[in-house]
């Protein structure tokens, strides 16, 4: 019949780009795809709503082992760990309108939230493709692109498809298809979202981008979008804190007046101040060792579980060696 073979690939497209409107079929590709972990964590805090939720990138996922911040916290609270490697706010602003949707947030629900807090949670970039699932763009606001692409995700998505050409990402994702398969580090349920840092976890790539960028300033639209997860979370009485990630070999610019590229920054943290949110850091005090880190700017299990557990402490108001809160100047 003529047409037949142009018809049959527009089935397989139709076909494709309806898998990538599923929440199954995506949570399935955890192992192969960052956005298929996402949703691991996703469904997870969706189904079992924890006390506490740990909301940040992969310094967050590296560096916060929830079962020990909870037992230094309060033991017996829930706690779990949505950080997410190279997302910034507007993908978690997105995850949080979710959560918000199925009426997650507030008293007897999800009660506290802790932001980790660096340069790049303010910066713009969607290389892992966060957005086109979780963001949900406004036609007039945000473009007709940005809106496009979450609408036709087999386009807004073909970046992180095209890692299919690899044969060991393609084995990967052949294999997920097959049986289910947990991301490496486990599954949500294993550890409650935390994933301890070592080296197969970083990618290279993605560690120099956030790196590289990270005295860059902020983006103004990521800064709003910021701004409204705080207003959310605010409207729905939910108790929130900041903490900023220790790195190796310097401060973040929200802890550096010093440096020419702080002003910014600075500005964040007077607002949060304003807003009387409490802010975390590692105690000027205290010194992470080199092994303590996988690279300068994620931590490994020891001193993931050591600044947890500093962090618990602060959070319950102990004044420990580890973690304080901080002031303004």
């Amino acid at each position: 019949m003529p047409g037949a073979g142009a018809l049959c690939a527009l089935g397989i497209l139709l076909l494709v780009e309806a898998s990538l409107h599923s929440d199954v079929f995506m949570h399935r590709l955890r192992s192969v795809f960052a956005v298929g972990r996402a949703f691991d964590k996703v469904l997870y805090v969706e189904q079992r709503p924890p006390q506490i939720l740990v909301l940040g990138n992969s310094r967050t996922d590296n560096g916060i082992d929830p079962a020990t911040l909870a037992a230094s916290l309060s033991p017996g609270l829930g706690a779990f760990n949505l950080g997410l490697p190279g997302a910034n706010a507007t993908a978690l602003l997105g995850i949080a309108r979710r959560l918000d949707a199925e009426s997650l947030f507030g008293p007897g629900r999800i009660e506290r939230v802790l932001i980790g807090l660096d340069e790049s949670l303010l910066q713009a970039g969607d290389s892992l493709g966060y957005e086109v699932f979780f963001v949900v763009p406004d036609l007039w606001k945000d473009g007709f692109s940005d809106f496009l692409r979450s609408r036709l995700r087999l386009w807004g998505y073909a970046d992180n498809l095209k890692q299919l050409r690899e044969p060991a990402k393609l084995i990967q994702f052949l294999d997920a298809l097959r049986r289910p398969v947990e991301p490496i580090g486990g599954g949500a349920p294993e550890r409650q979202g935390y994933r301890p840092g070592f080296g197969e976890n970083q990618d290279a790539g993605q560690v120099a981008r956030q790196e590289a960028g990270s005295t860059a300033p902020p983006d103004e639209k990521v800064s709003s979008d910021f701004r409204a997860l705080l207003d959310l979370l605010e409207k729905r009485k939910v108790q929130v804190a900041v903490v900023f990630p220790p790195l190796l070999s310097r401060s973040v610019l929200y802890l550096e007046p010093q440096h020419p590229g702080s002003k910014p920054y600075l500005a964040i943290r007077k607002d949060l101040a304003a807003r009387d949110i409490p802010m975390f850091a590692l105690a000027p005090s205290t010194e992470l060792l080199p092994t303590e880190f996988v690279n300068a700017g994620h931590l490994n299990d020891v001193g993931a579980q050591r600044f947890s557990e500093g962090l618990g402490l602060a959070l319950r108001g102990v004044r420990g060696e580890i973690v304080e809160r901080v002031e303004l100047p």
